[in-house]
């Protein structure tokens, strides 16, 4: 788990299928579950050892949950 803008993210594969992943998160107190095809969301969201990935990973969580939340 990561934490960004307050925010603690969580990110999973889906299972029996290649390159498609869940990120959960509670936003706005829901729970909210998006789906990114973005692998390097998945390998950086929870390593830091290069900060500028890492972070890059968070952004690209945090507007998926944002989006995800806005749809409804």
């Amino acid at each position: 788990m990561t934490k960004y803008r307050n925010i603690q993210f969580d990110i999973s594969k889906v299972s029996n299928s290649y390159g498609r992943y869940f990120i959960r998160a509670k936003y706005k107190g829901r729970d909210v579950v998006a789906q990114t095809n973005d692998s390097e969301c998945y390998d950086w969201l929870t390593d830091d050892s290069n900060k500028e990935k890492h972070l890059q990973a968070k952004r690209h969580a945090y507007s998926k949950i944002v989006e995800q939340f806005n749809r409804g």
